[in-house]
């Protein structure tokens, strides 16, 4: 099954909000996003923990052994 780069994006992020860090394997992330969508959902400090997701997912996007389509 191919998950389309929105839907990664999102598993990454909401991996971000949890854990701080993209040290794991995409299996993991993606395994974890309805965990973590939930565990978020009623959180409403949850958008604090977003801080720096977006300059990590473009360095992280930019790794050769992480790219993503």
């Amino acid at each position: 099954m191919s998950c389309s780069e929105s839907k990664i994006k999102e598993a990454y992020r909401l991996f971000w909000m949890v854990k701080g860090h993209f040290n794991t394997d995409e299996e993991t992330v993606l395994a974890c996003a309805d965990g973590y969508f939930k565990r978020l959902w009623c959180n409403n400090e949850a958008y604090l923990y977003e801080d720096g997701f977006e300059e990590a997912w473009k360095n992280f996007k930019n790794t050769d052994n992480n790219v993503v389509n």
